[in-house]
């Protein structure tokens, strides 16, 4: 690949790396996956149980503040990431299986001090603006958005020791540390602050969020330290930094997008209805979230085989991982489908009064997941391969039909619009992605795919 990142695929002068057995692979991503499904089924389970205790807490306005601030600090944060946890991911699995120690070691290193100094930057830039902005708000509102942007450093640095721990392929130390132990402390910090303290505001919430990633971040890091290959604990730093901050750059808008797409919807309905209506619509996204465990369990697994077989030319084993992550990926989503269009009114009546008027909303994004759940893991076939920007610009388009719905729905059905955007948004982007992948890479990575057998195809 140039240093300019224009490509991610190998030098000319590498030897091709050699494709594993088949069988191997699917074992491997079955196994992988189930694993990571358990820990993701866990941890979300655990994250919505998080909310609910938050809103029960704080009621429907101070939620709905925390949320609006959460939705912020998440595209915020992949903007301080700059692409490096993706980069990792691309990389780290190549430098590995090449024995590369050194750029092994030289990534985590110059890769964490640079995410690092990038969300610094971005937290003191984001003070600024809410104390510029901060005085048409409540002292609430500005503390929360404070809290929230001084967790940024910490929310950078844990992502980007899930990406270590994804890369060494192992995905349910990835789940355990990021979605499993982050909302169970939370948990536990709720309940102390609910017991000791008689403050219960966004504030407060922002406070035990941030300590519960703190906490996380420690966690996963000394893991990481402590299962670091030998072979790659006296090597001495080698840095690719040019390399690595040129292509996480082009990676970073994709992540960009991508979180803003998938944010918009609660920041759009926020400016538009204000941050009471956000509450119970937060809470239906939460509970939708269920849909995608099953897909974000197998991306775990998925993503560095993607990149591994990709570099090997394997594109027959490229379409087998795929089509079969698609249909694991499916089945969950329909589960959950099912599940919250019995029970979704009487679950979403658990985060409080006024809540249940969500429950609309909530369909309509489920329909949305498992529309767009169909086309399989079409991101991440893109921006593992070197096809980001294109990722990027279908995102872009997908972003764009989910204003131009906003601003004509949400004034009229308020949280229902947010949910026609949001849903309208996910299916236009991933459609084209789909569309492109079939034409351009050859592959058919949706769930109507067949898993391939044979040798490598070339490119």
């Amino acid at each position: 690949m140039s240093s300019d990142g224009a490509s991610v695929t190998p030098r000319a002068d590498d030897a091709p790396r050699p494709a594993p057995d088949r069988a191997i692979m699917s074992r491997l991503l079955r196994r992988g996956a189930s694993g990571a499904f358990l820990v993701s089924v866990a941890g979300t389970g655990l994250g919505l149980l998080a909310n609910l205790v938050m809103a029960r807490l704080i009621g429907r306005a101070e939620y709905g503040i925390y949320a609006l601030m959460f939705s912020w600090v998440s595209v915020l944060m992949m903007v301080a990431q700059a692409g490096q946890d993706i980069s990792i991911i691309r990389f780290l699995p190549g430098y590995i299986q090449d024995k590369a120690w050194g750029k092994v070691r030289g990534l985590r290193i110059g890769v964490g001090l640079f995410v690092l100094a990038t969300s610094l930057v971005v937290a003191i830039v984001g003070c600024v603006v809410v104390h510029g902005l901060g005085a048409g708000h409540s002292d609430g509102w500005r503390d929360t958005f404070y809290i929230g942007f001084a967790m940024l450093p910490i929310l950078t640095q844990l992502q980007q020791s899930s990406a270590m721990h994804r890369a060494f392929k192992r995905p349910i130390i990835t789940g355990i540390y990021s979605s499993l132990l982050r909302p169970a402390v939370l948990l536990v910090l709720l309940g102390i602050a609910a017991l000791t303290l008689a403050r219960r505001d966004a504030p407060m919430v922002a406070v035990c969020v941030a300590c519960a990633a703190l906490v996380s971040l420690l966690a996963s890091g000394t893991h990481l330290t402590r299962a670091w290959p030998a072979e790659g604990r006296g090597a001495r730093p080698r840095y690719e930094a040019r390399r690595w901050i040129s292509v996480g750059g082009q990676l970073s808008l994709l992540s960009i997008v991508i979180v803003g797409g998938a944010r918009l919807d609660v920041m759009l309905l926020g400016a538009i209805m204000g941050t009471v209506d956000v509450g119970p619509y937060y809470a239906a996204l939460k509970m939708a979230g269920f849909a995608l465990f099953a897909s974000q369990a197998v991306n775990v697994v998925l993503a560095p085989m993607i990149a591994e077989r990709y570099d090997a030319g394997d594109m027959r084993g490229l379409q087998s991982v795929a089509v079969q992550g698609a249909r694991l990926a499916l089945a969950g989503a329909l589960a959950v489908a099912l599940f919250c269009a019995v029970a979704g009114r009487w679950v979403l009546g658990l985060f409080g009064h006024g809540f249940d008027t969500a429950y609309v909303p909530l369909l309509i994004l489920l329909l949305g997941y498992c529309i767009s759940t169909c086309f399989g893991e079409v991101g991440f076939m893109l921006s593992m391969t070197k096809y980001q920007k294109q990722a990027s610009l279908f995102v872009l388009v997908g972003i764009i039909a989910n204003c131009i719905a906003a601003v004509l729905l949400v004034p009229r059905l308020g949280a229902t619009g947010a949910a026609i955007g949001a849903a309208l948004s996910l299916v236009i982007w991933r459609g084209l992605a789909w569309r492109f992948v079939t034409t351009r890479l050859g592959i058919e990575p949706s769930v109507f795919g067949k898993p391939l057998l044979g040798g490598s195809t070339p490119r």
